[in-house]
């Protein structure tokens, strides 16, 4: 089940709803909460309010392992490239390499799990985070996410050492019918500039 977590800052709108005040929570309470509500099957949405959106960013970090990735949104003839893994469809992205900035790791592991080539980045899309189970406790993993355009010509290879059965390319109407009834938040949050 997939879930949604919101910091906000604390106004008028906020009164009503059910939320937590990150400003007053040691880093053990934060893990708790997010522990608590990982495991809630009931609740989809947690709201975490703040005096200051910067500061409790980073308090929110803290508890977590951190975990930076990049990965591509690749065009090519009005068609976008998706992968299939895990029974959802996902674009192609990947952990950072020691020393790998984000524009080159992004270009490696779309080269690495689709099999392509000649990739051109022509823009920085908005970064995404998700948390996943990672080794005993949680992991927040930060993803910059880049459009990009390619000439690639031969055949699209899926890495199945990655757990990659198929790469595919889909229209706008496709990715509408077939990707977004089947894939994660996050990729629906880097695909809403194109559908």
């Amino acid at each position: 089940m997939s879930k949604k977590i919101i910091v906000q800052e604390i106004n008028q709108s906020t009164e009503n709803q059910s939320f937590i005040n990150i400003d007053h929570l040691k880093k053990s309470e934060l893990l708790d909460e997010f522990a608590k509500f990982a495991h809630q099957t009931d609740q989809t949405l947690l709201t975490l309010v703040t005096k200051d959106i910067g500061q409790a960013l980073e308090k929110f970090r803290k508890p977590f392992k951190y975990i930076y990735a990049a990965g591509g949104l690749i065009e090519k003839d009005n068609r976008f490239l998706f992968i299939y893994r895990l029974k959802k469809w996902d674009l192609p992205k990947g952990k950072l390499d020691l020393g790998e900035g984000p524009e080159e790791a992004a270009i490696r592991e779309c080269e690495e799990e689709c099999g392509i080539t000649q990739l051109t980045i022509t823009r920085a899309l908005d970064p995404t985070y998700h948390i996943y189970d990672h080794k005993g406790s949680y992991a927040l993993k930060k993803t910059y996410w880049y459009a990009m355009t390619t000439k690639h010509e031969g055949k699209l290879v899926p890495q199945v050492e990655e757990h990659i059965e198929r790469v595919e390319w889909f229209t706008k109407d496709q990715i509408q019918k077939e990707v977004l009834s089947n894939t994660y938040p996050a990729i629906e949050a880097v695909i809403k500039h194109i559908t």
